[in-house]
């Protein structure tokens, strides 16, 4: 049934994607500094559930980092014109895993994308700055369930997530597919730094 759903809201972000202005452009912090934050996104999400998620235990403000480029991409892929090649079932796969992300951080699957997105954003900025109220008060009830510390708690003890790290290895393998196929619609980019951390993302994506 969940999987019905999803193939439904997947159509109509394609139908949409025919009447709709370009998508707007990422938070800065989200892939800092790339040319392309759809493809950076999906390359340091990759990385950072290589291990089903397991390198992100005890780093909540990595975590963070990682869902919010997450929910990103599932909102991004649809509505971009620039990545319509980028076939439907990556798509869907993607769409389980934000549901099993969402899931393991007590996010209400109805929650808006980019409400998640800027919540789990500021979170990480604080995090980074050691200041775990300012990342509490980033995650309130209900958008977050428990919400508050309990929420930041769970940011660091994910658990393992394989419908992320299958997904998003296959999203960024299709990346690279594409890029050596030609079907995407740009050259090749120059490299940047972006992703969780210092992430090299140069125009070949193998590099990330």
């Amino acid at each position: 049934m969940r999987r019905a759903g999803l193939l439904l809201l997947l159509a109509m972000a394609a139908c949409a994607q025919v009447t709709q202005p370009p998508p707007p452009p990422p938070p800065a912090d989200l892939v800092a500094g790339a040319a392309d934050p759809t493809r950076a996104a999906i390359m340091a999400v990759a990385a950072a559930f290589a291990d089903r998620g397991e390198n992100l235990a005890g780093r909540p403000a990595a975590a963070a980092q990682a869902a919010a480029q997450l929910e990103f991409i599932v909102e991004d892929l649809p509505r971009n014109p620039r990545w319509s090649a980028m076939p439907d079932s990556i798509q869907l796969d993607l769409l389980l895993a934000r549901s099993e992300l969402r899931d393991a951080l007590g996010v209400a699957e109805t929650a808006a994308p980019d409400a998640v997105i800027e919540a789990l954003l500021r979170a990480a900025r604080a995090l980074r700055a050691g200041d775990r109220p300012a990342a509490a008060a980033a995650l309130p009830a209900p958008l977050f369930r428990p919400g508050g510390a309990r929420s930041v708690a769970r940011l660091g003890e994910l658990g393992p997530l394989p419908q992320v790290a299958n997904a998003t290895a296959l999203a960024a393998q299709t990346v690279e597919q594409l890029d050596l196929g030609g079907n995407l619609s740009s050259t090749q980019l120059p490299e940047r730094t972006g992703g969780i951390g210092n992430i090299t993302t140069p125009g070949n994506p193998t590099g990330y």
